[in-house]
């Protein structure tokens, strides 16, 4: 979806500012409205220690010092994949392009991907349904197909750091993720030295390990995987920054290699990699962050009456 909706980043990143996206927002002269982006949690109501993550990850905002309004988190990269979802292989392939993007309001995901001996694969999840987009050769046609794997890619999104610290806050702040009053089970404890955190989404328990930079290093839960069965997935984070060097505190994304590509100061792991009982499955370099980058999820009936 990217390639034919590039030319409006521009005018996106206009839009994310105006919206309060980046930290020049929270010095505007006048306050954000919280309807600008949708539901939000303000920090003073959730668990010190995930707000301390949140902070230093970037995504409060506005003098009302809220979360909810870096909603739509991507990052790109490349390395190699174990792809799960294919049928009749286990052997990682390499993939020169990685790109996973997050609409946490409206839960769901699109997962870009292609490599040397990969085909383009591009594979979306939205609420409790999937399916599967691809190109026409001539890149003036966007088809689907269904897939039966939205509980797997729906439970895989939680497990990316901005996602789960989003949810997190808003189960401590009593809040769902549709901003309605709630209660969702979320812990804060100490596990040998480390903070740990553990929230509940759509009945799944997510445990994060944070680091010491308080950010989240590792994130586990029990998944369900593509036909069938369940397994513990691991992902790891490394080397957090926004930009050219990584940082343990606030940071400005400057830089030519900056990963906050909108140079809005949030942060963005260096390294990703996920592991299923042991066995590594994703092992990413990642080269560009995304705070609010212009995405959209039509159902597939809109996308073919459109077209």
């Amino acid at each position: 979806m990217r390639a034919i909706l590039k030319c409006m980043y521009a005018a996106t990143a206009i839009a994310v500012v105006a919206f309060g996206a980046d930290r020049a927002a929270a010095q505007a002269p006048f306050p954000v409205p919280l309807t600008a982006w949708g539901p939000a949690v303000a920090v003073k109501d959730i668990d010190p220690a995930i707000r301390a993550a949140a902070e230093v990850l970037g995504i409060v905002r506005t003098r009302g010092l809220v979360i909810g309004q870096v909603n739509l988190p991507e990052y790109v990269g490349k390395g190699t994949i174990v792809d799960l979802e294919a049928t009749g292989t286990a052997q990682p392939v390499e993939v020169s392009r990685y790109s996973y993007a997050i609409a946490i309001q409206l839960q769901a995901s699109r997962l870009d991907f292609e490599g040397p001996q990969t085909p383009r694969t591009i594979r979306v999840v939205k609420g409790n349904r999937a399916w599967n987009e691809s190109w026409s050769e001539d890149k003036t046609k966007l088809s689907t197909s269904p897939s039966n794997n939205a509980t797997f890619r729906s439970q895989l999104m939680w497990l990316s750091p901005h996602a789960f610290l989003h949810a997190a806050a808003f189960a401590s702040g009593k809040k769902c993720l549709d901003g309605k009053a709630c209660t969702t089970p979320v812990k804060v404890a100490q596990d040998g030295g480390r903070t740990t955190i553990e929230v509940d989404v759509n009945g799944t328990t997510y445990k994060a390990t944070m680091g010491a930079d308080k950010r989240p290093e590792r994130i586990e839960a029990t998944i369900t995987m593509p036909g069938g069965g369940s397994k513990k997935l691991a992902a790891s984070y490394a080397d957090y920054r926004t930009g050219e060097k990584p940082d343990a505190g606030f940071g400005n994304s400057e830089g030519k290699d900056a990963l906050d590509r909108y140079h809005s100061g949030t942060y963005w792991p260096s390294r990703v990699t996920h592991e299923f009982d042991g066995v590594k499955v994703l092992d990413l370099t990642i080269t560009e962050g995304w705070a609010n980058p212009y995405m959209v999820f039509p159902d597939p009936e809109l996308l073919a009456k459109a077209q």
